[in-house]
């Protein structure tokens, strides 16, 4: 049974997300991860088959008669995201709204979060893994220069965008508390996990059922504190930060601090000094290509 009344009281080890962890187990070269995506999508659909989500307890548990299986509970969506030419389903549940003003976070920003993970590598079997009790920031593009806030899986980058978060509430000479605050359940395939890597006593090829508690993220986080949102730094707009390069130095432009390459910080390339260097142009040769973007500016503003 997983319960999100446990949630609150349970410990989140940062390293479980992101760490390759220690195994007995080597992982496999040359793995078909192509054949493993479709196994999982049998098992998983077996598995929203086979349990319902108990709203009694805030709880998933095995199907008995009279339920509704996840499969057709209408709170189940199911998206699908494309890694290395393949195609995964990762489907979401919200348990709660969040009613924070700021609404929901984006796949590049830091988001602060309680969470419990158990495993499946068969569709009717759950174990679990780990549960947290501190709250702990996380960096949701998998890489970054924060060292206090770690890389989780893809399968966070893609699904925690889809809760909202909760309120701050202050206390003076207090820790910061939070309330009213999104609750929800993350099913993620192997693909969009660890893959083919055992990790931290979760065998390899585990789909993974994530319980999270949203409590906060950073609104249009700048990973490289370049002036410039890292969100605002998906130029092509297709959802990717990391296949933007202006400067082609394989460092994408959310990470780099001067993106186009000309010696000049992006941060200085702010000539009319408002702090946002996407709105100075001044090449007359090129007007619509912001100087951040554009090699011939080299002037340090």
């Amino acid at each position: 049974m997983i319960k999100f009344k446990h949630l609150l009281y349970t410990v989140a080890v940062g390293t479980l997300l992101y760490a390759c962890g220690t195994d007995s187990n080597p992982r496999i070269e040359n793995f078909d991860h192509e054949a493993q995506a479709a196994k999982d999508k049998d098992t998983i659909a077996k598995f929203l088959k086979n349990y319902y989500f108990d709203d009694t307890v805030d709880s998933i548990k095995p199907m008995v008669s009279g339920k509704t299986p996840l499969l057709e509970d209408d709170r189940l969506i199911k998206k699908t995201h494309t890694e290395n030419d393949i195609e995964y389903d990762l489907y979401h549940l919200i348990v709660k709204e969040g009613e924070s003003p700021k609404g929901n976070p984006t796949q590049l920003d830091s988001v602060l979060t309680k969470y419990q993970v158990w495993y499946s590598t068969k569709a009717d079997q759950l174990e679990l893994s780990q549960t947290g009790t501190e709250p702990i920031w996380w960096n949701l593009t998998q890489s970054g220069s924060r060292q206090d806030a770690p890389s989780p899986i893809r399968g966070w980058t893609y699904g925690i965008p889809n809760l909202k978060a909760g309120i701050n509430v202050p206390t003076p000479g207090e820790p910061i508390t939070y309330e009213n605050f999104g609750k929800g359940i993350l099913i993620i395939p192997s693909g969009l996990a660890y893959r083919n890597t055992p990790n931290g006593g979760i065998p390899s090829n585990s789909q993974l059922i994530f319980y999270i508690d949203l409590l906060d993220f950073v609104v249009d986080t700048d990973h490289d504190n370049d002036g410039i949102p890292s969100i605002y730094e998906d130029l092509d707009e297709d959802g990717n930060p990391r296949n933007d390069d202006t400067d082609k130095n394989n460092v994408p432009n959310y990470l780099d601090i001067d993106d186009d390459g000309d010696g000049v910080l992006t941060k200085n390339e702010d000539k009319n000094g408002d702090g946002d260097p996407r709105n100075d142009f001044n090449d007359p040769n090129k007007p619509s290509v912001p100087d951040y973007l554009n090699r011939d500016i080299r002037v340090k503003y």
